[in-house]
């Protein structure tokens, strides 16, 4: 492929990836979140750190010496296959986008830092990216639809002051029946204060 950094996003990747990880044959990954590399070398570890009481989702942690690499969802039975659902009056596929800005205000910042400006408190930063992900699907909102915030993985990367103005732009990246996954950026004056995904599912009012 192209170099890396200066590729358009879209270009495919040439990934070489070791088939390390023992998922049964009658489950699959349902989501996976990186931590971040481990310094140096070393053996990686599988472990189980978590099984819900139903017994169909577990999350497997992988490790290097007490490092922690990164998290495994992994779900019993076959994967949910993208499909637009019925609460939408429209179709929505992957890359459909909202791009949205937001004043922060006092009552948006958190001073608990002594001697420190109040900033933007990363609780309203995640509710912009929420609510622009979900202005992403209520212009199709069939009769009676609403979303819920149903999943955050979001970094808080910069800040951002109160009477300061920050856009979001939310992307559509993944469609599994009544959930949508979307990749969200903020930006202040296009410098980068946080970034990640959220989902929404859609609901019957």
């Amino acid at each position: 492929m192209p170099d890396l950094w200066t590729a358009p996003a879209g270009t495919p990747a040439d990934l070489r990836v070791l088939a390390l990880l023992p998922i049964p044959p009658d489950a699959h990954v349902e989501h996976l979140t990186w931590h971040g590399d481990s310094p140096g070398g070393g053996p990686l570890r599988l472990v189980e750190a978590d099984l819900d009481p139903a017994g169909r989702v577990a999350t497997l942690r992988l490790l290097q010496g007490d490092r922690l690499v990164a998290d495994l969802r992994v779900r019993h039975g076959a994967p949910r296959h993208a499909a637009p659902h019925r609460l939408l009056r429209t179709a929505l596929g992957p890359g459909a986008s909202y791009t949205r800005t937001f004043t922060v205000t006092a009552d948006l910042t958190t001073d608990h830092v002594p001697d420190a400006e109040p900033v933007l408190s990363t609780p309203a930063l995640i509710a912009s990216l929420e609510d622009t992900a979900a202005d992403v699907l209520r212009p199709h909102f069939a009769p009676a639809t609403a979303s819920l915030g149903t999943w955050i993985g979001v970094r808080h990367t910069g800040p951002a002051h109160a009477g300061d103005r920050y856009e979001v732009t939310a992307v559509l990246a993944d469609v599994r029946g009544r959930r949508y996954l979307f990749d969200v950026h903020a930006t202040l004056a296009g410098r980068p204060i946080g970034d990640g995904q959220v989902a929404q599912t859609l609901i019957s009012r």
